[in-house]
């Protein structure tokens, strides 16, 4: 029986009109796609990249403790580098390794928007959520309403700034994203098939406690058995609770126990799944950067809590609230201040945000609307600018600018990149004739011009920007004159004071053998060691023989300044190669 709580939806068959599945699907491939060639691995992905890489390339230990090259990576669970391996070990003879690891990013980006529109539907379709029933009819059908809050979950998605920001990288966010999407789908699924949405559910609880950090996991296993036994599920709790928290948590036990037998991983594992209180330079971090971050989703969840308070038993605030829960628990109890953190609150968001969207008035709707269009129009002309100036030198401040952060960029003029651009510049143009003339009802309208917005930003920045984004933030260049300092024979080289993503990309890019961190520390003799300037200024026991002098003493031995290379975004601390004498 539907509650008699107020209802706050009045809506009529317009409100819910069919958005055509021509544009869903457009818009979907526009942000997927774009940015899957035409460039490098970037700091922020070299990392996971390089554990996927060695995973892909190495022994069955690889596989179970995650590393670069031999250094260790301790701060999240295996799933993401699992899923990139195998796409690389099945595509790389067709593909470069990055470019086959990116393709298995995109394709779960695909699974996270089919997930997300399929619980969105079904919550839409439960009768305590359904719009009032209006005097002479008119209100929309069940199945006109639900799709129509599922197609706008799925640009609100696409809109997101955070989503967009992390979901093309070679990195966690996309299976982060994936996995809280599918412990979603399991929960929705088994409050009408519980004996088969219960493998969903427990599934996504696995995936999850492959992927998040040990300290966030219990969070969500807390939350989990909340939800089972204190909700809509209380009934069917005793067939369901057994098989998600058996397959769950057995198969994260399972791999926390096959990495224990690596006692000197293990320990360095546990060492990072620590609480430790929120500091007030992290919260001031999250509470600067987290309204941008979740927009212009967190506004609408607002709302919908706000509205649907009369109704906060319903699943889709049950299940929406849990979702946000967890990682407000972990952010305060074991805070970062790391994109990663504000990474958490995105699926809980995108639950809440399609229902308080269906209940915005028409002046609330018109404001998201300006927003969007002067914002993406503003980021549009910029690029344009951009562009032009990296060509003809005018407007000549901008100019400035772009070559003073890349003073030996070359622009290279490429048709299909420029064309594309210019359609996607067109269709912005043409959405926002549509939006301002024809004065759509549909309630998608609004997230409609945010998502074309974005994307048209997005498919910009992956075509004109791309050639100069990547020549200031790739590892490529580097990494190949490495390379041609390194002789082929070359069996050895010490990087323990090297960051894990330069050592993931010089494992990619020039193929650097380095020794195992855990047998650096030993009389391991390599004839060469990749570090950085500051690690060799800071180091202790490093001295140069006189201020102007390229060799130094290090190790016990004396070595030789033979290569020197930076990005051009760490000029002020660039890649420095060694030489034994």
């Amino acid at each position: 029986m539907p509650p008699k709580t107020a209802n706050p939806l009045r809506l009529n068959q317009q409100d819910a009109a069919r958005l055509p599945r021509r544009y869903l699907i457009l818009m979907a491939l526009l942000y997927i796609i774009p940015g899957l060639a035409w460039r490098g691995v970037w700091r922020q992905e070299a990392a996971s990249f390089g554990v996927m890489l060695t995973m892909a390339n190495g022994a069955l230990s690889d596989w179970l403790g995650p590393n670069v090259a031999g250094l260790p990576l301790s701060n999240t669970g295996p799933l993401p580098y699992w899923l990139g391996a195998v796409f690389i070990k099945f595509l790389s003879g067709v593909f470069s390794s990055f470019h086959a690891a990116q393709i298995g990013v995109a394709c779960l980006n695909f699974i996270s928007m089919v997930l997300l529109w399929r619980s969105v539907y079904y919550l839409g379709k439960r009768d305590e959520l359904q719009p009032q029933r209006l005097a002479f009819g008119g209100e929309p059908m069940a199945k006109d309403y639900a799709r129509m809050l599922a197609d706008s979950a799925v640009l609100l998605m696409i809109a997101t700034y955070g989503v967009a920001a992390h979901s093309h990288d070679v990195s966690e966010g996309a299976t982060l994203l994936m996995a809280s999407l599918l412990w979603l789908n399991g929960a929705v699924s088994s409050l009408t098939r519980p004996l088969s949405g219960r493998w969903l559910w427990a599934i996504g609880l696995a995936a999850l406690g492959l992927t998040l950090p040990l300290t966030l996991f219990v969070f969500f296993v807390a939350v989990t058995l909340g939800v089972l036994f204190f909700t809509h599920w209380r009934e069917s709790s005793m067939q369901i609770a057994p098989v998600v928290l058996l397959i769950g948590l057995g198969l994260t036990a399972a791999w926390y126990f096959a990495l224990s037998n690596d006692n000197e991983f293990f320990s360095l594992w546990l060492s990072e799944q620590h609480f430790a209180p929120l500091s007030s330079r992290d919260l001031s971090f999250f509470g600067r950067n987290i309204f941008i971050f979740t927009w212009p989703i967190w506004p609408l969840a607002l709302w919908c809590i706000w509205r649907w308070k009369a109704r906060w038993q319903s699943p889709m605030m049950v299940l929406g609230l849990a979702l946000l829960l967890a990682p407000l628990l972990h952010l305060f109890i074991a805070g970062q201040r790391y994109d990663e953190s504000m990474l958490f609150f995105i699926p809980g968001l995108l639950v809440l945000a399609p229902f308080g969207l269906a209940t915005l008035n028409r002046g609330r709707a018109n404001i998201i609307d300006w927003f969007s269009l002067i914002t993406f129009s503003s980021a549009a002309l910029l690029i344009w600018l951009f562009w032009i100036a990296s060509w003809t030198g005018v407007p000549e401040g901008l100019a400035k600018n772009v070559f003073k952060l890349a003073p030996t960029f070359q622009m290279v003029f490429k048709w299909w990149p420029f064309l594309i651009a210019c359609f996607v510049t067109l269709a912005w143009l043409a959405v926002l004739r549509w939006r301002v003339y024809f004065q759509p009802s549909a309630l998608w309208k609004s997230v409609a011009l945010s998502s074309s917005g974005l994307v048209m930003v997005w498919v910009l920045l992956a075509t004109l920007a791309m050639p100069w984004l990547d020549f200031t933030r790739s590892y490529e260049q580097t990494g190949k004159s490495l390379a041609k300092q390194l002789p082929v024979q070359t069996t050895c080289v010490h990087g323990d004071d090297l960051a894990i993503s330069a050592r993931g990309a010089m494992q990619y890019y020039a193929d650097v053998p380095f020794v195992p961190v855990r047998e650096a520390f030993t009389d391991v003799r390599c004839p060469y060691i990749l570090t950085t300037a500051e690690a060799l200024a800071g180091h202790e026991s490093v001295n140069a023989e006189n201020e102007t002098s390229e060799t130094y003493h290090l190790k016990d031995r004396t070595w030789h300044k033979v290569w020197s290379g930076e990005r051009i975004s760490e000029r002020d601390n660039p890649l420095i190669l060694l030489r034994q004498n």
